[in-house]
């Protein structure tokens, strides 16, 4: 097998909402993506992963700014 390829099984046998749509996310795409923090920043299919938890860490971030900043 050529390096960097892997196996596929055959078509229709993912399992949750994204192997619907081709996007090969398993039951369990969080802890995958975690293994592979590489991927996270090379495969196009985690962009939006990716973008969902900057967006969540931009909420929070702003959020304690606003409560820290003393209101006068």
């Amino acid at each position: 097998m050529a390096a960097g390829l892997r196996k596929r099984g055959p078509a229709g046998t993912g399992t949750g909402s994204g192997a619907r749509w081709g996007l090969g996310l398993g039951p369990a795409p969080l802890k995958r993506a975690w293994q592979e923090r590489r991927l996270l920043l090379l495969e196009p299919r985690y962009t939006p992963l990716v973008a969902a938890c900057l967006c969540l860490a931009e909420v929070g971030i702003n959020h304690w700014v606003i409560r820290r900043v003393a209101c006068e």
